[in-house]
């Protein structure tokens, strides 16, 4: 079983679903077909991996507006939490203290 290298987990993608994952980032409506050309192989295989994955919730199809085009700014920020016993209850913050004679 490959890993990932890093954390010795087993790997998701191997290299040929990160040049699928490239090639539908680059242009997400493309056919099966022209994207099998491109990397060499079946759309029959560009098809099942893309079921797979899409069936296992590793990729997610998504429709997005160009932020530009509607006068806005484009951010982009992951946030990824690793699961354990400290991070499985709500984390309670202090409450806010008001300084005397300020109420």
């Amino acid at each position: 079983m490959k890993t990932d290298g890093t954390t010795g987990r087993p790997a998701l993608f191997d290299e040929f679903d990160r040049r699928l994952i490239h090639a539908l980032q680059t242009d997400g409506r493309a056919p099966f077909s022209r994207i099998a050309a491109v990397l060499g192989v079946s759309d029959q295989t560009v098809a099942r991996r893309y079921t797979r994955h899409r069936g296992s919730g590793a990729f997610r199809v998504l429709g997005l507006a160009e932020p530009r085009a509607l006068g806005e700014v484009e951010w982009l920020v992951r946030v990824q939490c690793a699961r354990t016993p400290r991070c499985r209850s709500p984390r309670r913050w202090p409450a806010a203290r008001t300084p005397p004679g300020s109420a």
